[in-house]
């Protein structure tokens, strides 16, 4: 059975919250606040491209002669090039610092509500499901490798110059490329339209056409997108937290960009067949599959339980050494020990 957080804090309202309500713990909570946070870090986001746009720029003019002729072909969607995938990777990432420091500004309180329902990242619960998606993965590359091997086209690594360097790309900014668009898509618009609407259905489905627009995908490659960016909702959702969709994403990421390194994978794919599309969604069903089991054996708090501080108990009358203990009458006038009393509000 999944289990609850509880913290006793007088800055949060009293009750019960799913992750996606965690925006309602902030005390003057009013329904324009998540719009305000969205464009606080709309505004960072933009300053933070600038910012890297001019010294990117810099660094070109320092480089040669040529330097502002590469950059001005850059093509960003070559993501086999490393300058082209630095650019694409740290453009991503840029949205992490942005939507924290908004949140920090002006959203939940404290800010690590945004990982999870404890108010920071679980690392111990993030490194398990690390290892499940990794393994996974490795179950799923290995039966790919079996059947091609089976077929005559066994899998054929190629080492180019900059394939090294690609690959220290991969393993340096993937993991927060991930984590960046978990923390705006999982987390940020999440809770904004969870803050506004209780049933969790409306958080997880609403930012899917987002994520999957977010992607250069065409046919069914949108479909395995789409599928697996509402599984990864609905593990934010049952998890209390994003480390479980971040594991996956992390995982699956790494995995393809280091592929795709050696010509293994196609980085410029757009779509796929039927058959990929199973496999995929075999694999993200088997990885929810498991997480589900997990939670439901109590491994992670998917709930955040807030309750007010217990009343100061009365000071003995004047002159005892220790006089009886206080009691608050309820309304049928039995006596309730203040020390266990608590401030209540429903479930939002």
């Amino acid at each position: 059975m999944s289990s609850a957080h509880v913290v006793v804090d007088p800055y949060e309202v009293p009750g019960t919250y799913a992750y996606h309500r965690l925006a309602r713990t902030r005390p003057g909570w009013r329904w324009w606040r998540p719009l305000l946070v969205g464009v606080v870090a709309c505004a960072l986001y933009v300053v933070l491209l600038a910012v890297g746009g001019v010294l990117v720029a810099v660094a070109a003019l320092a480089s040669g002669p040529g330097g502002l002729d590469a950059l001005a072909g850059l093509d960003v969607l070559d993501l086999g090039d490393p300058l082209a995938f630095a650019v694409g990777m740290l453009t991503i990432i840029a949205m992490l610092p942005a939507v924290v420091v908004a949140t920090w500004l002006l959203g939940a309180r404290p800010t690590g509500l945004l990982a999870s329902v404890t108010g920071r990242v679980r690392w111990g619960w993030a490194l398990r499901c690390l290892v499940l998606a990794a393994v996974l993965a490795l179950v799923v590359q290995g039966v790919d490798l079996a059947l091609a091997a089976a077929q005559g086209s066994p899998w054929q690594p190629r080492v180019h110059d900059t394939t090294w360097v690609l690959l220290g790309l991969v393993l340096l900014l993937v993991p927060a490329q991930c984590v960046a668009e978990e923390v705006v898509f999982r987390g940020y618009l999440v809770q904004t339209l969870g803050a506004w609407v209780r049933h969790p259905a409306v958080a997880i489905v609403l930012p899917v056409p987002l994520f999957v627009a977010g992607h250069t995908y065409v046919g069914l490659a949108m479909v395995d997108t789409a599928v697996w960016a509402l599984a990864m909702g609905w593990l934010v959702w049952r998890t209390g937290g994003l480390e479980a969709a971040a594991a996956a994403h992390v995982v699956n990421n790494l995995v393809v960009f280091a592929l795709g390194a050696v010509d293994l994978a196609d980085l410029d794919l757009v779509d796929i067949g039927p058959d990929a599309l199973a496999v995929s969604t075999a694999s993200t069903l088997a990885y929810v599959g498991v997480v589900e089991v997990l939670v439901r054996r109590g491994a992670v708090a998917s709930a955040r339980v807030v309750t007010a501080p217990a009343p100061p108990s009365a000071a003995a009358p004047h002159g005892a050494p220790g006089g009886p203990a206080c009691h608050v009458p309820d309304a049928v006038g039995r006596g309730v020990r203040p020390d266990v009393a608590r401030s209540a509000s429903p479930p939002p």
